[in-house]
């Protein structure tokens, strides 16, 4: 293999593995555009919307949750299913925690000035449908806290009172394994 290409493919597979935690602040993000996306869809109408499929999807649970609230205002949501679970909504598409991750790698994007800070940014915050995992039932009661940490998380038991809901962003083998592939066959095709 000659060097270039060895040299290509480790610098591909160093930007996909790597993990980046970052916290979005709310008032970074206009409220127009959590209010509205692209699809002229509010993140948190979003976020309530796919709740009760999510929850259709943990075992013992019915498409009816007993929480389902989201404020714009502060991108702290509650989703919990009818069994008393919790579910990890950062492994879904179209969620708070997917909505948080896409702005976060934009405004990294943004802050960038070459190609390369831009893909990285792109890769350090894979968004959306990861590897979902099925439900647990450990006990939590933290404060609303927002991040977009690379962690291997499960829905969790939510006490039914002063509850809140904390969404760190799990693991994006699937992306980062695309990208790598990508970068590898892109590398490849701008040889001579």
């Amino acid at each position: 293999m000659p060097p270039t290409i060895l040299v290509m493919f480790l610098s591909a597979a160093a930007v996909a593995s790597s993990q980046y935690m970052a916290n979005l602040i709310p008032d970074s993000v206009p409220l127009a555009t959590r209010r509205k996306s692209d699809r002229e869809q509010s993140w948190c109408q979003s976020q309530t919307s796919q709740c009760p499929l999510i929850c259709l999807q943990i075992p013992g649970a019915k498409g009816s949750p007993t929480q389902n609230t989201c404020s714009a205002d502060t991108l702290a949501y509650q989703c919990v299913c009818s069994n008393g679970l919790s579910p990890n909504a950062s492994q879904y598409s179209l969620t708070m925690p997917y909505y948080i991750c896409t702005e976060t790698a934009t405004q990294c994007v943004n802050k960038c000035s070459d190609s390369a800070c831009q893909s990285a940014c792109r890769n350090d915050h894979p968004c959306g449908a990861q590897k979902p995992k099925i439900a647990n039932t450990t006990a939590t009661s933290a404060t609303p806290v927002i991040s977009t940490s690379v962690a291997n998380i499960q829905a969790t038991k939510v006490p039914t009172a002063g509850a809140s809901q904390s969404f760190p962003l799990g693991n994006g083998y699937i992306l980062q394994s695309c990208v790598l592939i990508g970068g590898v066959i892109a590398g490849l095709a701008a040889l001579p």
